[in-house]
């Protein structure tokens, strides 16, 4: 079965099944006949999802960290740490800066 639809109304409906969670048209259909229970996806649910994304990926944009001058593994340091704090004065004590700074 297929239904004809004008452009608003297809992006109307389009935006309704991505707001419940990607179901299909089907699937919208038989819930609206009662034939289905579609489970909707709870406001803590997608606050949460959202978030853990946004985590994952700021961690690996930002992150701080270096190499093990022993085994050679990374080592994630966390901001504002001990471990930050003697980094920045490492690099303030030799010198470390733009290269553009350098050059004036």
């Amino acid at each position: 079965m297929s239904c004809r639809l004008d452009k608003d109304t297809r992006a109307l409906l389009q935006q309704r099944l991505e707001d419940l969670g990607g179901v299909s048209f089907a699937e919208f259909v038989k819930d609206s006949l009662g034939l289905l229970e579609l489970k909707i996806a709870d406001t803590e649910e997608i606050k949460e999802r959202a978030w853990g994304e946004g985590y994952e990926q700021a961690e690996k944009d930002c992150q701080i960290w270096h190499y093990c001058a022993v085994c050679g593994k990374r080592i994630d340091i966390s901001p504002n740490s001990e471990s930050h704090k003697a980094m920045i004065g490492y690099m303030r004590e030799h010198g470390w800066a733009h290269a553009s700074c350098h050059r004036q």
